[in-house]
């Protein structure tokens, strides 16, 4: 399989910067958007960014102006700011920050045209349940145009699937896998789990499927109709 251009979106929720700085070793990130106060995580992770972008009502002017300044002499801040897409919306707007680079993420990536893509958020889970439920549904955008997407953080990754999904034991997000149903009703069969569904209709509101675990080398998830978010977990 060819390598993955991988883009990462920061996004202004929690972060857990110790966490991510060892997460960011594993990963070979091909793309970055800092979303608003996200820029805040990327300056202090030291991360490269090749897109600023929000209404900048919660970011701190010092550190917004450090990337936007392309007239310095300073050669970090020049290198900082070389290419930099820098993007500004109104703060009275019809989407979030996050939403927003959602939608740009899926442009870098349908102008590429040709390869094999993924999108992984930090940042985007936080104090406000409204924001990061919103986060979660937002990534159906880009599911929809086929990108794999994921919301990641210290205790959680989160994705969409109707379809087929394998989940390898020694790779997977923590200890336990939940599912809840995006659509009204779902039909799914899980294996290799140690709460294994052959069929099942699952309906919304309905909490069979959650805190299941991993039973052998690998689970493989069989969504038959409807869809789904899946959470790999860890307390």
């Amino acid at each position: 399989m060819n390598k993955a251009y991988r883009i990462l979106i920061v996004a202004g929720g929690y972060l857990d910067c110790e966490w991510a700085e060892q997460w960011l070793k594993k990963m070979d990130i091909s793309y970055c958007i800092a979303a608003d106060r996200g820029l805040m995580y990327v300056d202090k992770l030291g991360i490269k960014v090749h897109c600023i972008l929000g209404d900048y009502d919660s970011v701190d002017k010092k550190a917004l102006d450090k990337y936007k300044n392309k007239d310095s002499h300073d050669s970090q801040q020049d290198s900082l700011s070389k290419n930099m897409n820098i993007l500004t919306f109104p703060t009275e707007k019809d989407y979030t920050d996050t939403h927003l680079a959602i939608k740009k993420a899926i442009h870098v990536i349908k102008e590429r045209k040709e390869g094999f893509f993924e999108i992984y958020i930090l940042g985007a889970i936080g104090t406000r349940l409204d924001h990061t439920m919103t986060n979660i549904y937002c990534m159906n955008e880009a599911y929809e145009a086929g990108i794999d997407c994921y919301m990641v953080d210290k205790y959680n990754k989160i994705y969409i699937c109707d379809k087929e999904r394998q989940i390898l034991k020694k790779e997977q997000h923590g200890s336990f896998v939940s599912i809840v149903p995006v659509t009204e009703a779902v039909i799914l069969t899980l294996k290799g789990m140690k709460y294994n569904l052959n069929h099942f209709y699952l309906k919304q509101g309905v909490s069979i499927c959650q805190s299941n675990e991993i039973a052998k080398e690998a689970a493989q998830i069989i969504v038959e109709k409807g869809k789904i978010i899946v959470y790999e977990t860890r307390d």
